[in-house]
């Protein structure tokens, strides 16, 4: 912008010429400098409306969608609870490996593990049906082998014991490299998420229920199961940087920094991004709602929701209201989550396979639906398969 100014003569519109040593009446020079002071404040103020992106930038009233825009490249972290565990993938482990390629349309999907080349190999041949399903999916998918982290803390002397918190660590080493979305592997997506990658956020998060120990709070910690960042970002910088030599051995002190950390950046015009806990865990892990959550209801199953091709949000609205309305008295509303982290999944995975799915009994049956039906359209699953 300040050489395209340069180029702009005031005097030629005027009919003056450069003074260089020449001097004129005072009078003259006044008249002079007062043409010459509304010339370049108009020519300033004419660049500032005609270009205003950089200033309204950086003060966070524009945000470049294009520049900023998250990168459509999947984590998941899988490693060993013990020295001599072998890989096995339940259905519910393809299912949102299947749900990340349908609705983020990923450039890559990492797994970021501690398992070598040859433990992955003979899973691939010779595990269970949808572990192999998992390891042959597709060429998009990128084993990356990790050290899982043994110790942390201030002098790095605290055991770090837990697998949760290994990968914990894990995960935000892998993620600043490239950035994308983090998921654990009881996370579904259940949408695009291409308007939250291209909002201009360099870090995007949501809530989680707050639970008994958060004085029952609704909106509670960040949930960090769930997540996504610009490569490099401030978020992921800090969190490499400062979860080692912070570390106790708490189970929640990677949430409470987290959320700490998140609610301070969120002051710094496009840094983070905090949803409602609608957006990527609306259930929580208390027994009362993983049970709501996951097993089958007595009675009818849930009607199939109507589909119509209509881009206009009041037909679709509309059609979704007619879709709630034939709803069953215990079903969920999933209509405001982006990507559903299944709290306890591990405990239901009975009552996940395609053929419990397609019988929409379930909550979770109705909310990945559209994903196990997609499957057998495709001829991935047969919708028969029941273990």
């Amino acid at each position: 912008m300040w050489d395209a100014l340069r180029l702009i003569n005031p005097f030629q519109g005027n009919g003056y010429t450069p003074l260089g040593n020449y001097s004129l009446p005072s009078s003259h020079r006044i008249g002079t400098y007062l043409k010459i002071t509304t010339a370049v404040s108009i020519v300033v103020l004419l660049a500032f409306l005609l270009h205003p992106l950089s200033a309204a930038e950086s003060y966070g009233l524009l945000l470049y969608h294009h520049r900023n825009a998250i990168p459509s490249i999947v984590h998941y972290v899988y490693i060993k609870k013990e020295q001599d565990s072998v890989i096995d993938f339940p259905f519910a482990h393809f299912l949102t490996l299947y749900a990340s390629v349908l609705y983020i349309w990923p450039s890559r999907i990492f797994i970021h593990s501690d398992y070598n080349a040859s433990e992955i190999a003979e899973a691939a041949a010779t595990g269970s049906p949808w572990t192999r399903k998992v390891l042959n999916f597709s060429d998009i998918v990128q084993w990356n082998h990790v050290q899982a982290p043994e110790f942390a803390g201030p002098n790095e002397n605290t055991r770090i014991s837990a697998i949760q918190h290994k990968s914990d660590f894990i995960r935000w080493e892998q993620i600043v490299k490239t950035g994308g979305i983090y998921m654990d592997w009881d996370v579904v997506p259940l949408r695009p998420l291409t308007p939250l990658l291209n909002a201009g956020f360099a870090f995007i998060a949501g809530r989680q229920y707050g639970g008994k120990d958060e004085g029952g709070q609704i909106n509670g910690t960040i949930n960090n199961g769930a997540f996504m960042t610009r490569p490099n970002s401030a978020m992921a910088r800090i969190m490499l940087r400062e979860q080692t030599a912070g570390f106790n051995g708490a189970w929640e002190y990677n949430l409470q920094f987290l959320t700490s950390l998140a609610e301070r950046l969120v002051s710094i015009p496009g840094e983070v991004l905090i949803c409602d806990r609608n957006a990527f865990a609306p259930t929580h892990w208390f027994f009362e709602s993983k049970d709501a959550l996951f097993l089958p209801n007595d009675g009818l199953p849930s009607p199939e929701p109507k589909r119509i091709n209509s881009t206009n949000p009041l037909v679709l609205y509309d059609n979704m209201v007619a879709n709630r309305r034939n709803r069953r008295g215990w079903e969920m509303d999933f209509s405001a989550t982006y990507m559903l982290h299944a709290f306890g999944q591990g405990q239901y995975n009975e009552w996940i396979t395609p053929k419990k799915i397609l019988e929409r009994k379930s909550n979770y049956g109705i909310a990945t639906w559209a994903i196990v039906k997609r499957m057998v359209e495709e001829g991935v699953v047969t919708g028969e398969e029941d273990d």
